[in-house]
């Protein structure tokens, strides 16, 4: 008797600066991945954009030579699921071709909106209805830049849209937006789950501009022939929305229960948690966001973690090669005193965004003296991207009060005294599971979950088994905790230089 087919689960990840590709089964065993890069553009100071051709092209030849292996095997695609990176924003005509680059999270032309909203009391309100505090990665900003900046490129755009909707459109026709990429723009009620009309007005864009939003289980099974025809794939098959990449790295994960935390360390930084209702804060220091079709996922994100190192490591390490400056400035920041010798790096090398949301902030070294090595500044720089993100968990802790543990993602957190730093001064277990990429693992899983093949995110957390736990160490607990404090205290001092 011939064996019966079995069918895998294949989740995108659309990141800032690469696409990952994950298939696997429902049962969670990895069968495909690959991974490819795609440019990063700075024609300007503040100004951080992508092609999105560029992006599209490149995922989808990534993508075909994960599906000839699936093929190879002899198994079947049974869903595809989208996760991408939140914030980005691109114009298009009628056809879905961009009108000029996509701008991305870190692009921050939209300062000056930012600030002025912030000052005229619309940050805040806009916040109480989308539970996105006001920066300029916001799409909301952004938008508003083209009205005022670029008005003949606005009136031009049918569509302003991220690059997941990119990849919908092209793949299905329709102009869909997920409710968890649509709650990143700052212009969705987080509450009603659609267009705040409020907000619409203050970024000067029409909803007729925008695609419609839909819930994530969303599932489509009409490919374009070509597009299938050019994957080797049913045009049946199923494509989910799915969700944000913050969302499915804590699907990813298994952070999906009251107590756990995803914590991701990668190029920038993010904690969050699952909620079952909206979780805001009342001074706006912390995001609420759609996590799924009923959920919410609350938390924030620094702008400062493997960036902000991998620019102190090429300042203070040039003799080495790049590509070995992490392993090396580890090993500095191992053999140095914990709290650096009463050394403190703020690490805001390009602003900050949770809890201050203040694109004006930068960076310093306090209490340098010359005593101080290569070493204490390594370690010092470790712990302020650590303790940017438990400034954080400070803000999440007076909501939902105790944290057993958290689940780790991120090529940082790859560093076991990078985990240890993370159990040690947040006081609980640091978890590492053996699926790498959190967020395409997470689509891969809630693409199942839409299409019946895995129960729930319960399930997808049962699957999980963790490759490394870091325990908290009680006497470094105790030490840390001035070491924490005198970091927040010189941060405090440094906050009045930049706010207006």
């Amino acid at each position: 008797m011939q064996a019966a087919r079995q069918g895998v689960l294949v989740g995108i990840d659309l990141g800032t600066s690469a696409v990952k590709i994950l298939a696997c089964t429902a049962g969670g065993a990895n069968v495909a991945s690959a991974g490819a890069a795609y440019a990063l553009h700075t024609p300007r100071p503040e100004w951080v954009e992508q092609d999105a051709n560029e992006v599209y092209r490149t995922t989808m030849k990534a993508l075909h030579g994960v599906l000839a292996d699936v093929r190879l095997r002899g198994d079947d695609v049974l869903a595809i699921g989208f996760s991408a990176a939140m914030h980005g924003i691109v114009p298009v005509d009628v056809n879905g071709e961009p009108l000029g680059p996509l701008l991305t999270w870190m692009d921050r032309r939209s300062a000056s909106i930012a600030e002025r909203w912030r000052a005229d009391g619309t940050a805040e309100r806009l916040y109480l209805q989308t539970g996105a505090p006001v920066h300029p990665m916001l799409p909301s900003c952004k938008l508003r830049w083209f009205a005022d900046e670029a008005a003949g490129v606005a009136a031009r755009a049918a569509k302003f849209v991220s690059l997941k909707e990119l990849f919908v459109f092209r793949w299905t026709g329709e102009w869909l937006i997920d409710w968890g990429i649509a709650s990143a723009t700052g212009l969705f009620d987080v509450r009603s789950r659609t267009w705040s009309e409020d907000a619409l007005a203050a970024a000067g864009v029409e909803a007729r501009k925008l695609s419609e939003p839909a819930a994530p289980s969303t599932t489509r099974r009409a490919l374009r022939p070509n597009v299938a025809a050019g994957l080797g794939i049913d045009p049946a098959a199923a494509v989910v929305l799915a969700s944000s990449d913050g969302a499915l790295a804590n699907l990813g994960v298994g952070a999906v229960s009251g107590g756990d935390l995803a914590l991701t360390l990668g190029t920038s930084g993010a904690i969050r948690t699952v909620v079952d209702e909206p979780l805001l804060d009342a001074r706006g220091r912390t995001f609420c966001y759609a996590f799924d079709d009923r959920g919410y996922i609350a938390g924030g994100p620094t702008s400062s973690a493997g960036g902000v190192l991998a620019a102190l490591q090429a300042l203070f390490l040039s003799e080495v090669a790049a590509q070995d400056r992490f392993e090396a400035a580890v090993a500095l920041a191992e053999k140095a005193t914990p709290g650096a010798n009463g050394l403190t790096v703020l690490p805001f090398l390009s602003g900050e965004r949770a809890p201050y949301w203040l694109a004006e902030l930068r960076g310093g070294i306090a209490g340098l003296d010359l005593s101080h090595t290569r070493g204490d500044v390594m370690r010092a720089a470790f712990e302020s991207v650590v303790f940017a993100l438990g400034t954080v968990l400070s803000v999440l802790r007076e909501r939902i009060g105790t944290v057993s543990r958290i689940r780790l993602s991120g090529g940082l957190t790859r560093a076991a005294f990078v985990r240890q730093l993370v159990a040690d001064v947040f006081a609980c277990e640091a978890e590492l599971s053996d699926q790498p990429e959190a967020s395409a693992f997470g689509a891969a899983m809630f693409a199942g979950i839409a299409v019946g093949a895995v129960a729930n995110a319960g399930a997808v957390a049962a699957l999980l088994r963790p490759t490394y736990v870091a325990k908290p160490q009680p006497e470094m607990v105790a030490r840390y905790v001035p070491i924490f404090a005198r970091y927040r205290e010189v941060v405090a001092a440094n906050l009045p230089l930049y706010r207006g």
